[in-house]
């Protein structure tokens, strides 16, 4: 019995075996082969990364995750970032390479590694972590201009593109358009010239706020350079505001708006809301005051609503969002939606845009529905092969530009295929 149990098994077992090889040569045949002519050459992607608080879900990591890339100090009091050794942006860069190992390699480097001569090795680089501002915030004012410089130039094809992402730091610049587009948006004062503490509070009590708060408008992260309070604190004493001032000569733009604050007292909650290659995603909550308050958004009415409202706010992002002077989708962005209860409203919210993020933000694959780095792979891979077509229309130089044009035509191939 033994015996006839053991031969009984193992053809079916062979056969199981044998369908996968099938498959997979069924596969491998439809699959537009790269030209033999070209040997070992692969389209150089550079992918700048270090979002070490943006983990991936358990058990989605690349098994040839490389060791160096891993962040190791990632948990207990004195973490780097917020759990997990395996992070958004460096595993969408993997996926990259197993999706078309033929097609692309993959340079992955942090902000400080960036040079001229390493980005003009790539034939396009996606910046996920690692910009400008970034260094900055970080006080490495050598390297920010040093990555100005390379983001400015179109010759490096990095993206995003200098004249959105200008758009987007320049936080007045997109609030405007959005105002001027019938979405509800924070009532802000904008300054644009620097700011005057005298001035700035005649206005303030002109609006009529009983709170306030202080921002830049350019480059601010994280809270940084803010200052709030009672108005009628600072009427009876002005110190306060003309020391801001002064600690601020360096800035010119400033947002100052009304502290919006939920009916029990606390800063509003918001639903983030995510578009990949243009659409609409998925969303998140995020509380106001919890750090650890994340979820995917529950269906119903509030998660449509912050949906179309984002969807609205998108086409703005649209209209600036460019490669070579013309549209194309963005890779991702972030769309914060505000809420605040409000039993006067239909929905029985107020609901309000935030913020607009560009790729360079967390992504909170953790609460995402699918597997994020695995859709912004493919987004990249598309993406990818439109702006190559057009930066090698433009004649920007950059290595094998021959070659590159019969990976594309493979890839489009594919594209299609798929």
């Amino acid at each position: 019995m033994a015996k006839a149990m053991k031969v009984s098994k193992r053809p079916a077992a062979m056969k199981k075996v044998s369908m996968k090889k099938v498959k997979s040569k069924v596969a491998m045949r439809s699959k537009t082969p790269v030209p033999a002519g070209l040997g070992n050459f692969k389209i150089r992607i550079g992918i700048i990364h270090g979002k070490v608080f943006d983990p991936i879900k358990v058990g989605t990591h690349d098994r040839n995750y490389p060791e160096h890339l891993k962040i190791k100090n990632n948990t207990g009091p004195n973490a780097d970032g917020w759990g997990g050794q395996f992070m958004a942006d460096v595993s969408t860069g993997l996926k990259i390479m197993r999706l078309h190992p033929d097609v692309f390699h993959v340079d992955f480097m942090t902000m400080e590694q960036v040079t001229e001569k390493r980005l003009s090795r790539n034939h396009l680089t996606f910046n996920f972590w690692g910009d400008m501002s970034i260094a900055l915030m970080n006080e490495k004012p050598k390297l920010a201009k040093r990555l100005q410089k390379i983001q400015m130039n179109p010759n490096f094809r990095h993206h995003p593109v200098w004249d959105y992402y200008e758009w987007i730091l320049h936080k007045s610049r997109y609030m405007k358009a959005c105002e001027r587009a019938g979405i509800p948006m924070i009532d802000t004062i904008h300054l644009e010239k620097g700011f005057n503490a005298r001035d700035v509070l005649k206005k303030i009590v002109a609006k009529g706020w009983d709170k306030f708060f202080v921002k830049p408008a350019y480059m601010s992260f994280f809270g940084a350079g803010v200052i709030n309070g009672k108005t009628q604190d600072f009427i009876d004493n002005i110190e306060p505001l003309l020391q801001y001032e002064k600690e601020n000569k360096h800035q010119k733009e400033f947002l100052v708006q009304p502290y919006m604050l939920k009916p029990n007292g606390e800063v509003f909650d918001e639903i983030r809301n995510f578009f990949c290659d243009g659409q609409w995603a998925y969303s998140v909550y995020t509380d106001g005051v919890d750090y650890e308050g994340f979820w995917e958004q529950p269906e119903g009415q509030l998660k449509e609503a912050c949906k179309n409202l984002a969807i609205r706010t998108m086409e703005e992002v649209k209209k600036v969002h460019k490669w070579e002077g013309k549209r194309i989708n963005s890779l991702l962005n972030r769309i914060d939606i505000g809420i605040i209860p409000d039993k006067s409203r239909k929905l029985g919210y107020r609901i309000f845009v935030n913020e607009i993020e560009p790729q360079m933000t967390t992504w909170l694959g953790r609460y995402c529905p699918f597997v994020i780095q695995d859709r912004m792979a493919e987004v990249c891979v598309k993406q990818a092969h439109e702006m190559l077509k057009r930066s090698l229309a433009a004649r920007r130089k950059m290595p094998s530009p021959q070659k590159v044009r019969q990976l594309l035509d493979v890839l489009e191939q594919r594209l299609k295929e798929s």
